[in-house]
């Protein structure tokens, strides 16, 4: 029966149904009449099949027609009905029939709905999205934007594991950062991923737990914050700048406020101290302890200078300086610096030109580096000092202005280098990493304000365990270096007999300037201000060759009282002394010349000179 179709199958069974009570008629025919009751069964036999197929037919057809339209919706042909139209079990299958394929339908356009919307939202999302296996961590789907930012092509992309997208330096934090898979888990960070092409970049990640791959799984929306986290680095370091700004314009105005009154100290210290030994005996106990004091007095004048320096304060006289000369002059005092058990060799170069800053701030600056590597090789080691033109590859690895010609002076030494954390701060005013007392913490600090304020700059390279590299970047120039005139020189020429205007409202200061010009033969008019002064030029009737002024004084400051003499006497050579000046004083006319302007505090000797420069200046 299984073999046979659904027709012949009700065939069969139209006359299996009918064979029992045919032969039961038949047997009695066959009783009574013989033959013709075979021929009558035979017939009766004939007519159950006619009636069989024919009911067969009835029935089949619809079921075929049926059979029919199920395999139709089962090849997904969409809008396909049943045609049959009946009361009877037929037709009742053939209306949930139809009412099936329009809930298929129906459920398979919802689906194609929610396909187009999560391809929408994947595909079309500007922010990179992948999704991956929560056991094995393969990546199971991405979007174009993951295609685009990362430079897979889709299906390289598909055989990578989500640690393939991680930078190597986050392997073991990714390792203790997994969690086991959890529904409705969402968790968020920062990590460091790196393209195909070995980029790094910074992504904020956002994963969350999923099942609608059909498996456990996550799925990750990153968004590159690389550039933002550079500007908030950058940013951050601004603010430092400026905290650093407002730290040294503080400690500027702290310096600034007391230095004048320092340096007036100091100036009369040593004024006195030189009027005290020009008349002891070289041999006397008295003398050496004077001069004792006035080296401890000098000691001071460095420290002052080191402070101005730093806080920007310091009168800065530039001059056109030749490098090498500078390490020549200082090689003998380096060595004695460094002692014996460190190594200390120069290397020149005759073609590095020359440059323009403070000399004796230069000299400073190069005094502290070495001071430092000393410093940094206890148990010794070898210090290079370099004077040259730098390469190529330094400019590009300093990021130089390409535009200006520098000129390279280095200190290196093989110690113990400097961490990452020491270097943020090296520049700091009062940062030492020294024992208390072994150092101020003004070294670097004055090395890097001398070289920005000579219009160059400061760059350290470090390495701990390693060695240290300070290089001080100077702008090349061509021009001849400024030699000190004979007057500067011969010591023996300093004395005069013209008539000076001294005004200055620091007692010690007027008086051992007074002392100092007189014993040379001069003639001093003091004034302790500059109204005084003003009043004494009006009452004197003779000529007066200098005017000598403090330019910070109560009153009537030094520029005010220079403008009302020249007006009075054309001509008049002005020599400015001050202990500090901004440039607010500097953009009022002031010339910051080593000629022009004294800086306190100065000995007898700086005095003289100074005064016969002028003079001799302004008779020429």
């Amino acid at each position: 029966m299984r073999g046979l179709g659904l027709r012949a199958r009700l065939l069969v069974m139209s006359l299996v149904t009918m064979m029992p009570p045919v032969l039961v008629a038949t047997m009695v025919d066959l009783r009574n009449d013989g033959w013709p009751g075979a021929l009558l069964l035979a017939g009766a036999f004939a007519a159950g099949g006619v009636i069989a197929y024919a009911a067969g037919t009835y029935i089949v057809r619809p079921v075929e027609a049926l059979i029919q339209d199920a395999h139709v919706l089962s090849a997904g042909l969409s809008g396909h009905r049943s045609v049959i139209r009946s009361s009877d079990e037929v037709g009742q299958l053939a209306v949930a029939l139809n009412q099936m394929a329009e809930t298929m339908e129906r459920r398979t356009a919802a689906l194609a709905d929610n396909e187009r919307r999560y391809r929408f939202l994947f595909d079309s999302n500007p922010l990179p999205m992948w999704a991956w296996d929560a056991e094995t961590t393969n990546i199971l789907a991405v979007n174009q934007a993951a295609i685009d930012k990362y430079g897979y092509n889709r299906e390289h992309f598909l055989t990578l594991q989500i640690v393939d997208l991680i930078d190597p330096s986050e392997m073991e934090r990714f390792s203790g950062a997994r969690l086991p898979f959890s529904e409705a888990r969402q968790n968020a960070g920062s990590w460091m991923h790196r393209t195909a092409t070995g980029k790094r970049l910074e992504m904020e990640v956002i994963t969350t737990s999923s099942r609608r791959l059909g498996r456990a799984s996550w799925l990750s929306v990153g968004m590159d914050i690389t550039a933002r986290r550079e500007a908030e680095r950058a940013l951050a370091r601004s603010e430092e700048q400026l905290r650093q700004a407002q730290k040294m314009e503080a400690i500027g105005t702290f310096a600034g406020g007391i230095s004048h009154d320092f340096n007036n100290l100091l100036t009369g210290m040593l004024g006195y101290c030189d009027l005290l030994l020009s008349q002891l005996n070289p041999s006397t106990e008295a003398f050496a302890d004077v001069n004792e004091i006035r080296a401890l007095a000098v000691r001071g004048t460095e420290l002052s200078r080191q402070i101005l320096a730093v806080s920007r304060k310091a009168v800065l006289q530039p001059a056109v300086l030749d490098p090498n000369a500078i390490v020549l002059g200082l090689d003998r005092l380096l060595r004695r610096l460094v002692g014996e058990h460190i190594a200390l060799h120069t290397h020149l170069d005759s073609e590095v030109g020359t440059v323009r800053a403070d000399a004796g701030q230069l000299e400073q600056a190069l005094l502290n580096l070495v001071s430092n590597a000393r410093d940094a090789m206890p148990s010794g080691g070898r210090i290079d000092i370099r004077v040259g033109p730098i390469s190529p590859e330094q400019r590009q690895r300093f990021t130089l202005d390409a535009q200006t010609e520098w000129t390279s002076i280095s200190v290196a030494d093989n110690g113990t280098g400097m961490s990452d954390d020491v270097k943020a701060h090296i520049f700091e005013p009062f940062f030492t990493t020294k024992a208390r007392g072994k150092g101020s913490g003004l070294g670097l600090a004055l090395a890097c304000s001398m070289v920005e304020r000579a219009g160059g700059e400061i760059r350290v390279e470090s390495t701990l365990g390693v060695g240290t590299t300070m290089h001080l970047l100077l702008p090349r120039l061509d021009e001849t270096v400024e030699r000190p005139s004979d007057a500067d020189q011969e010591s023996g020429s300093l004395a005069g007999t013209e008539t000076i205007l001294l005004a200055e409202d620091e007692d010690a200061v007027r008086t051992v300037a007074t002392a100092a010009l007189e014993r040379r033969g001069y003639r001093v008019l003091a004034a302790a201000n500059g109204d005084a002064a003003l009043a004494i030029s009006l009452a004197f009737p003779g000529r007066i060759d200098l005017l000598v002024t403090d330019v910070v004084m109560p009153g009537m400051n030094g520029r005010a009282l220079a403008d009302r003499l020249v007006m009075l006497r054309p001509g008049l050579p002005v020599l400015y002394v001050s202990g500090y000046t901004d440039d607010e004083v500097l953009r009022k006319g002031i010339s910051a010349d080593e000629r022009t302007l004294l800086a306190k505090p100065f000995t007898s000797l700086e005095l003289s000179r100074r005064v016969r420069t002028m003079i001799d200046g302004a008779a020429v």
